[in-house]
């Protein structure tokens, strides 16, 4: 496949999103938004070659979009979501046969910095572009400029199936901050939150592990303050997702 067949087979994507859409709007509308594509590979993980438009998109020069540029461009707030958005993605991707990955396309979006600073919200659209007989080789991303059409600061996941199946809105990821996957729980936190998720109360937890509510009291203050929680709820969530119960 040759240049222009690859950017053509690009554009497919983005005219299959729109057409989820209100067809006759759309047509109406004669809606451009600015977008670029790139090559990634998957193994040897970088940016093999990027479409001309990227300097219209985010200013900078082909030949200067590497994948440390990239990763390093994305809004510091989204870098969490993005990197679970991107695991949630592989995950999904993993349980798939091989052959079938290349009928899904992972789409995401997020904050991306230009060169004069200034930051847009791309829609990320990727799909499986080489695959062997044992993985996805290389995948070819597009990026959408999509600020003046989502005002929302939530980053949304979808695997939309492409040819028929059933796709998969809105995937729900946790929000937590990778930061917290290194905390550490002693013997005694875990036995609380283990009986604090049957909904046990402090005196009953107390009855239980033979000591005093006090202390009980004080482990479930301390472990709200550690993970960064206002309640138990939002707790059990959090330790929940680092596999903690």
């Amino acid at each position: 496949m040759d240049w222009k067949d690859f950017l053509n087979s690009a554009d497919l994507l983005l005219k299959d999103l729109s057409s989820q859409g209100n067809k006759a709007f759309n047509n109406n509308l004669n809606l451009k938004l600015d977008t670029y594509y790139f090559i990634f590979d998957c193994i040897d993980p970088k940016i093999l070659s990027v479409s001309e438009d990227l300097p219209k998109v985010l200013g900078y020069q082909s030949e200067d979009f590497t994948i440390h540029l990239f990763f390093n461009s994305i809004h510091p707030e989204d870098k969490d979501i993005f990197m679970r958005h991107e695991q949630e993605a592989l995950n999904f991707c993993l349980k798939l046969p091989l052959g079938k990955q290349k009928n899904y396309k992972i789409v995401h979006d997020y904050r991306l910095k230009k060169k004069d600073g200034t930051y847009i919200r791309v829609l990320q659209q990727t799909v499986a572009y080489e695959i062997n007989e044992s993985c996805v080789l290389k995948t070819i991303i597009q990026h959408t400029d999509i600020s003046t059409i989502k005002t929302s600061g939530e980053s949304e996941l979808h695997f939309i199936d492409l040819v028929g199946n059933e796709s998969v809105y809105k995937v729900q990821v946790s929000y937590l901050n990778t930061n917290l996957q290194h905390i550490q729980f002693t013997k005694r936190e875990k036995d609380i939150l283990k009986l604090l998720d049957k909904a046990w109360t402090s005196e009953k937890i107390a009855e239980k592990l033979f000591i005093s509510v006090h202390t009980v009291r004080t482990h479930r203050k301390n472990l709200l303050k550690k993970i960064g929680c206002d309640n138990t709820i939002e707790l059990l969530k959090l330790v929940k997702s680092l596999n903690v119960l």
